[in-house]
């Protein structure tokens, strides 16, 4: 972590990171230089020329989209043509698919504002503040309605394998796109004889559609901190860390404020610290085992599997990863018990859920829902299909879940249950799709932005998914040839079986989604 930690602290202070600069921290940190430029050259925040003194980066993934993001930033882009030490370019996603069309302003994010608006944010950065929403009340905070932060770990810290009974009897599932058995990861992690162990949260929300960790973070850092030393406790670990991508930087302050009430408390300094970690940014580092490579200094590129983290993850000793959300629900089980967090679901299932919802919808935002709660239903919470308009269709997990038709709503929101209607609950995230909309348009964004964040190691993955967008974009230009629905069926299936990690896995399942849906796209 030195490594990247220098970079960082080098980009902060000088703005980018130049031969000079590199070279006196290869000889300071006493490694060889192109260490540091293996590092440099992978990761998208640093930047080896100066910063111009207004930097404008605009999202053009696909709530953005949906949200008339390409006209907009094009508006944008042509009204700061020519604007002197303004840089305007396209990102992936930022996360704030709530505020879309979604930008930031030298690293302070921006939404739904007309394009003069940013042009004037850009030419007079440093009048620009981004106020802090309204906070709610959570089901999931157990100290909404009194009670100290941390006392549930104060109360649990030596209670190891009642925790772990607790989390099981409650069936918590990892929530950030797996979900796999929360308790039973924890106890496989206590079991690993070998030490030193660590634990990390994943804070790396970076998929298109989702931005309800973020919200957690904003809102609810105690439960996420006090989740953790939680989950030290039980499986015994000495160090741990909140991996964060550098566009939620602006969480580090209710971060830094809830790992010092920690400390107060007695949780942290007494066998188990946490500390930040800063991420240089790309997509793939939301992957676990590129997530470890990340603190080791590497290039975060994914790991072969087995082993798993559990077993052998940072510097090959166990560890345990978690997501924000699913540390951010472990106190609220404990205090209130496994039955009262299976009562919470309806129609059957179990517990609650934190949706992020963008799109067609009139109010985008962050949802704490019970389980079994149907996606119409959801869709209402959120002010039902923007301007009145009829659903066409929706993405239930993210951009890499399968889209499913509006006839599909009344699909109950449960792994299970969305798995059964032919997607997945993924990362949590609701994207909903007006009627009027061109389907291969919103298929061939999120193409496009699994091409553009694919770390390039498997070459499948790497040259199928542009292969895809090639034959997407002629299709687009009214040039195609036929091909596309030929060969994407082997493409999928080889990037399936041979992609080491979950990218190239389901980079094409929404594009195969659309057209099993709507196979008459292709007809133009």
């Amino acid at each position: 972590m030195s490594l990247i930690g220098e970079l960082n602290r080098l980009q902060a202070e000088h703005g980018y990171l130049s031969e000079e600069s590199l070279g006196e921290a290869a000889q300071r940190l006493r490694v060889p230089l192109y260490r540091l430029q293996e590092v440099v050259s992978f990761y998208p925040h640093f930047r080896t020329t100066p910063p111009p003194r207004c930097e404008v980066t605009l999202c053009r993934d696909v709530s953005c989209f949906l949200a008339g993001g390409e006209a907009w930033g094009a508006k944008v882009k042509a009204i700061l043509a020519g604007e002197k030490d303004v840089e305007v370019r396209e990102v992936s996603c930022l996360g704030r698919c709530d505020r879309a069309p979604a930008a930031m302003v030298n690293g302070l994010a921006v939404g739904a504002v007309a394009p003069e608006r940013m042009a004037e944010l850009a030419r007079h950065p440093e009048k620009y503040h981004d106020a802090p929403g309204a906070r709610r009340q959570w089901r999931i905070d157990p100290y909404g309605e009194g009670g100290e932060p941390f006392s549930v770990c104060q109360a649990w810290a030596q209670r190891a394998d009642e925790v772990i009974a607790t989390l099981k009897a409650a069936g918590l599932r990892g929530m950030g796109g797996a979900g796999f058995s929360t308790g039973l990861k924890w106890e496989l992690v206590r079991k690993e004889a070998t030490t030193p162990k660590y634990v990390i949260c994943n804070a790396d929300e970076s998929e298109p559609g989702t931005f309800k960790d973020r919200v957690l973070l904003e809102e609810l850092p105690h439960l996420v901190v006090e989740g953790m030393c939680l989950a030290a406790r039980v499986v015994g670990a000495e160090r741990g860390w909140i991996y964060l991508r550098h566009e939620y930087e602006h969480a580090c302050g209710p971060l830094e404020r809830a790992i010092g009430q920690a400390l107060r408390r007695g949780l942290l300094g007494r066998g188990f610290e946490v500390e930040i970690f800063l991420s240089p940014g790309g997509y793939i580092l939301g992957e676990e085992t590129a997530l470890l490579e990340a603190l080791e200094d590497k290039r975060g590129e994914p790991r072969n599997k087995p082993p798993y983290p559990g077993s052998r993850g940072l510097w090959e000793k166990p560890t345990l990863i978690n997501n924000v959300e699913t540390f951010a629900m472990v106190p609220a089980i404990l205090k209130k018990g496994a039955e009262w967090w299976k009562a919470q679901g309806v129609r059957g299932h179990q517990g609650l859920k934190v949706m992020a919802v963008s799109g067609d919808v009139e109010r985008p935002g962050v949802y704490e829902i019970p389980m079994g709660t149907t996606v119409a239903e959801l869709i209402q919470m959120a002010g039902g299909v923007k301007g009145g308009k009829r659903l066409k269709a929706f993405a239930p997990g993210g951009a890499s879940s399968a889209f499913l038709p509006a006839d599909k709503t009344g699909v109950e929101i449960d792994f299970a249950s969305v798995q059964a209607a032919g997607s997945m609950l993924g990362s949590g995230a609701l994207v909903a799709v007006a009627e009027g909309t061109d389907m291969l348009g919103v298929a061939a964004n999120v193409v496009r932005f699994f091409r553009n964040e694919s770390c390039g190691k498997c070459v499948p993955c790497r040259t199928g998914t542009q292969k895809v967008v090639e034959m997407l974009d002629q299709i687009l230009a009214g040039k195609g040839n036929g091909r596309l629905r030929e060969v994407l069926p082997g493409l999928e299936e080889t990037l399936a079986q041979t992609s080491i990690c979950g990218l190239g896995q389901v980079a094409l399942n929404p594009l195969t989604s659309v057209l099993k849906a709507w196979p008459e796209v292709l007809n133009r």
